[in-house]
C-alpha cells in the first residue's frame, strides 16, 4: 500500500480505468460487498443509474423541502423560543446529526427513523454498528477478529437495525409495488426513497435480501457523521477567521459568501482519512513514479485538496477569497473524481450550491446570531488539523443570539 497526496497524482489514480475498488476479504460481507463503493465497470455503472432514480429531476430538493428544512427550522425556533436574555445554548453535534439522520433516514426509507425521536434511536444503534465495522485497512490485510466485542456488538446492532427499521419499511414498499404493478395506484404515489427501488428490483442485484439490507445500511450511515463533521469545521473556521476579520461580518449575510466559506472549509477538513484503488496494471503517475500492479493505492484527498501547486503558497490556509483553480472545484477533492465521484454531492451542495444541506445548516445558525462559547470548548488547532482527516469534536457547544451578528457589533465585542 501507498499513500498519494499530490493532487496530479492522485486525480490521475482516481480516473484511471486500470483501477479497481474490489480491495474486499473476510468482514466485508457483512457491510460494504457488494455496494456502490465495491463496484466496477458496468455494474457500477448499473446501480449508479438505479440510485440515480432518486436524485434525478431535482430530487435531491425534494427530500431537502420535505425532510432537512422543516426539521432543521423547527429546531432553531424551538431552542430560540425558550432563549433566556443572553441568548440559546446549542450543542452542533447532537443538533446536525439528527437532523442529517432524518434526512438519511428518508433518503433509505427507514420510516421509522423520520421523526426526531426515532431518528435518535437510529443513530444510537448506529453507533454500535459503526464502532464495530471494520476498517478498509483490516478488510484488505485479513485482520478481523470474529471474537472482538466490539466487532460482536456492531452485528447484533446492526441486526436489530435491519428487525426494527429495514424489514417493516420494505414490507410495506413490496406491497406498494404489487398494487402498482396491478393498476390499483399510481405510480407517482409511491414512495421516492431506496427501498421503494429496491422493491421494484430496479437493479437485479436487489433480488438478494442481503444485498438491499448492505444498500440501505451504507446510504442511511453514508451522510450523517460527515454532514455534522462539516458543519462544526466550518463554524470553527468561520470564527476564526472573523477573529481575523471582524469588520467583514456583514458578508456572511450573502448566502453566496456563506457558500465560498462551506466551500473553503470542505477543501481543508475531509471526512474520510482517504480512499483506496488497486491497480491492475502499471499506472504512470504526473510525479514521475509508477504505481505498480497489485498496489493498493491510498488516496489522501485532504492533503492533495492543500496542494500549493493547485491551491497557490497559502493553500493550507483559510481563505474564502481564494481565486478558484481553472476547471478545478473550490472544494477541491471533497466528493471524490471520476466515475466513483460522492453519490450524495447533489444533497450536500445543492443547485449552485445554495441549497445544500451545509449551505442551508450553516444560514440557519448564521442567522440566528451564532456565536462561539469558547469556554466550554476545548482549544484546537486549526491549523494542525487543516488538510489531513480529523475526527473533530465529540460535542461543540455555541450561543445562538437571535439575529445576526453585525461587523459593527462584532468589532465592538472584540475590542473586549
Amino acid at each position: 500500500m501507498v499513500d498519494l497526496t499530490r493532487f496530479d497524482d492522485v486525480t490521475t489514480v482516481w480516473r484511471c480505468p486500470h483501477t479497481s475498488v474490489q480491495i474486499g476479504g473476510k468482514g466485508d460481507e457483512h457491510y460494504h460487498l457488494g455496494t456502490v463503493i465495491r463496484l466496477d465497470g458496468e455494474e457500477h455503472a448499473r446501480r449508479r443509474k438505479a440510485l440515480g432514480v432518486l436524485l434525478a429531476r431535482r430530487g435531491h430538493a425534494v427530500f431537502r423541502a420535505k425532510w432537512l428544512y422543516p426539521t432543521a427550522d423547527a429546531a432553531l425556533d424551538r431552542l430560540l423560543a425558550e432563549a433566556g436574555p443572553d441568548g440559546a445554548e446549542i450543542e452542533v453535534v447532537t443538533w446536525g446529526r439528527r437532523i442529517s439522520q432524518q434526512l438519511a433516514a428518508a433518503v433509505a426509507g427507514y420510516d421509522a427513523g423520520t421523526t426526531p425521536d426515532g431518528a435518535s434511536k437510529l443513530f444510537e444503534m448506529s453507533q454500535v454498528m459503526i464502532a464495530g465495522r471494520p476498517s478498509v485497512l483490516k478488510v484488505i490485510s485479513g485482520g478481523i477478529d470474529e471474537t472482538d466485542p466490539a466487532h460482536v456488538a456492531g452485528l447484533e446492532a446492526k441486526q436489530a437495525i435491519i428487525e426494527m427499521f429495514h424489514k417493516p419499511a420494505l414490507l410495506r414498499r413490496e406491497v406498494l409495488a404489487r398494487r402498482a404493478e396491478a393498476g390499483e395506484i399510481d405510480a407517482t404515489d409511491l414512495p421516492m426513497d431506496f427501498l421503494m427501488l429496491a422493491a421494484q428490483k430496479i437493479d437485479p442485484a436487489w433480488n438478494d435480501p442481503t444485498q438491499v439490507e448492505r444498500d440501505a445500511l451504507l446510504l442511511m450511515g453514508a451522510a450523517v457523521h460527515t454532514t455534522t463533521n462539516s458543519l462544526v469545521w466550518a463554524l470553527q473556521e468561520i470564527f476564526a477567521w472573523l477573529k481575523r476579520n471582524p469588520g467583514r461580518a456583514d458578508d456572511l449575510l450573502n448566502e453566496n459568501f456563506v457558500l465560498r466559506l462551506a466551500q473553503e472549509s470542505l477543501r481543508l477538513h475531509p471526512v474520510v482519512p482517504g480512499l483506496s484503488r488497486l491497480a491492475m496494471e502499471n499506472i504512470d503517475l504526473p510525479s514521475g513514479g509508477v504505481l505498480p500492479e497489485g498496489t493498493v493505492a491510498m488516496l489522501r484527498s485532504g492533503e492533495a485538496s492543500a496542494d500549493p501547486a493547485i491551491f497557490g503558497d497559502d493553500a493550507g490556509e483559510f481563505n474564502p477569497d481564494r481565486p478558484s483553480p481553472k476547471k478545478i472545484s473550490r472544494f477541491g477533492l471533497a466528493f471524490g473524481q471520476g466515475t466513483h465521484m460522492c453519490w450524495g454531492m447533489p444533497l450536500v451542495i445543492g443547485s449552485g450550491g445554495i441549497d445544500g444541506t451545509l449551505v442551508y445548516l450553516l444560514k440557519k445558525l448564521l442567522d440566528a446570531g451564532v456565536r462561539p462559547l469558547d469556554e466550554k470548548n476545548a482549544a484546537f488547532d486549526l491549523d494542525g488539523a487543516r488538510g489531513r482527516h480529523e475526527f473533530g469534536r465529540p460535542e461543540y457547544r455555541v450561543r445562538l443570539t437571535g439575529k445576526p451578528v453585525t461587523s459593527a457589533e462584532l468589532a465592538t465585542e472584540l475590542s473586549h
